[in-house]
């Protein structure tokens, strides 16, 4: 037995543990009840991201993508793909330059050549199990209403030449080795971002239509038969969204489950979705905390948060059912570029703009406790923590290899006891301040 802590004071440093007699002060209960199976932990590999890696000498670039996909390392094992350009990107771009083309005879996506597919080949290298999934931010700006890239809603009679254009988006990566397992048909589905960034608002009944007609292309041909549509891409509030969509049972059968992100409502809101949907895939797909964001503005400054409370939002989101998360940019610079929309974003490391030094961020070493030691295909063992103040957040897994993994955070300012009850004994921690903690038992 063995706990690792990081906080502001040591990062995954290794603490002794013991079975008491008595415990002395709260007890978080472990049981053998299991809930959602685990897929893994990771970042996007954005066109701005891969950008910001290919600054750094290849020995550098090496060594870090080592460090974070490496399942001796950090093992991220899952990433996500942006389909035609994000706000996060060196400029604006799609793969169907020709307005019209509904044949797609003149797709070309050899924009990724140059940083992203390289830089994801490497990745792939360091953890060969690197799951990949992909979202478009906006479909080329002559299939919307808009006509351009820029807000505007997705128009019904392009679902067919946008399907077509999906497809030879996954055959182009696949042409260059990399296969794609999951997909969502757009980015955060239900804003265009006042037309101030590659977005596009979509039709819940339209989303349907066009992952009916998704699900059909990928059906006819055999090597994509097995990937897999997550809808909606956007946050928890959305939830309503998700039922109703997943209450069509053409929609249900075309889409393994929703992607979610935590800027807007709570995770308890996946819960809510889960109730009605149990057998539904639920993906962190994109974003930072959940916890303490009550009456919370895109507009407002974003509050600092420390390690417990990275951790916490972790946590939170794998109690109500989330299967995998995924954070935002892998890599940006010092100011948060390469970034042609509104937003200001902190990337999960930090690469100085002369390439010369790397910073790992608060959330990336909160992550880093669950990448690391939980594995694919791990099961949630569900955690009785009614007894268990709030500054504590606590959650339990078994390894396919049967390990126990548990992790505890600290989002409090002083040190604090905490036990642990399982299989008839009892495990006293002392938990650190604002802390993040994986307890291997």
């Amino acid at each position: 037995m063995k706990m690792v802590t990081t906080n502001p004071g040591c990062t995954l440093e290794e603490r002794g543990i013991h079975c008491v007699e008595q415990a002395r002060g709260p007890i978080a209960k472990i049981t053998e009840e299991t809930d959602q199976e685990i897929l893994g932990f990771g970042a996007a590999l954005t066109d701005a991201s891969c950008i910001m890696l290919n600054r750094l000498s290849p020995e550098d670039r090496k060594k870090l993508l080592h460090a974070v996909y490496s399942p001796e390392e950090s093992n991220f094992s899952v990433t996500r793909l942006c389909v035609g350009s994000s706000d996060y990107a060196g400029v604006e771009y799609h793969f169907a330059p020709v307005p019209e083309d509904m044949n797609m005879e003149h797709f070309d996506a050899s924009h990724d050549d140059k940083d992203i597919i390289p830089v994801v080949k490497e990745a792939m290298a360091e953890n060969p199990d690197l799951y990949l999934f992909s979202s478009p931010w906006s479909p080329p700006g002559w299939m919307k209403s808009s006509k351009a890239m820029q807000g505007g809603w997705m128009l019904d009679k392009y679902l067919d030449a946008y399907a077509l254009y999906y497809l030879k988006f996954l055959q182009y990566y696949l042409k260059n080795g990399i296969k794609i397992q999951a997909l969502t048909p757009q980015n955060e589905s239900e804003t265009d971002q006042s037309s101030r960034m590659p977005a596009c608002l979509w039709h819940p009944e339209t989303e349907m239509k066009f992952a009916k007609k998704l699900r059909r292309l990928l059906d006819e041909n055999e090597e994509f038969r097995d990937v897999k549509i997550w809808l909606i891409d956007h946050n928890f509030v959305m939830w309503h969204r998700a039922v109703f969509q997943m209450d069509d049972p053409e929609t249900k059968a075309a889409c393994a489950g929703i992607a979610w992100h935590p800027y807007e409502g709570y995770a308890e809101q996946v819960g809510y979705f889960r109730r009605q949907h149990p057998e539904c895939e639920n993906h962190w797909t994109e974003g930072k905390c959940i916890i303490n964001m009550h009456g919370f503005s895109l507009n407002s400054p974003r509050p600092r948060l420390n390690l417990g409370q990275y951790g916490q939002s972790f946590i939170s989101a794998l109690q109500n059912g989330i299967q995998s998360i995924t954070l935002w940019n892998l890599a940006l610079d010092e100011f948060g570029y390469p970034n042609i929309g509104p937003f200001a974003a902190r990337g999960a490391v930090e690469i100085s703009r002369d390439g010369k030094r790397i910073t790992p961020s608060e959330e990336y070493k909160a992550l880093v406790h669950f990448s690391k030691y939980i594995q694919r295909g791990a099961k949630r063992l569900i955690v009785d923590t009614s007894a268990v103040p709030n500054n504590f957040a606590v959650a339990a897994f078994r390894n396919p290899d049967g390990t126990t993994v548990v992790t505890v955070s600290n989002t409090e300012e002083f040190d604090s006891g905490l036990n642990l009850e399982i299989d008839g004994k009892t495990v006293a921690l002392w938990v650190l301040r604002e802390s993040v903690n994986t307890v291997l038992l």
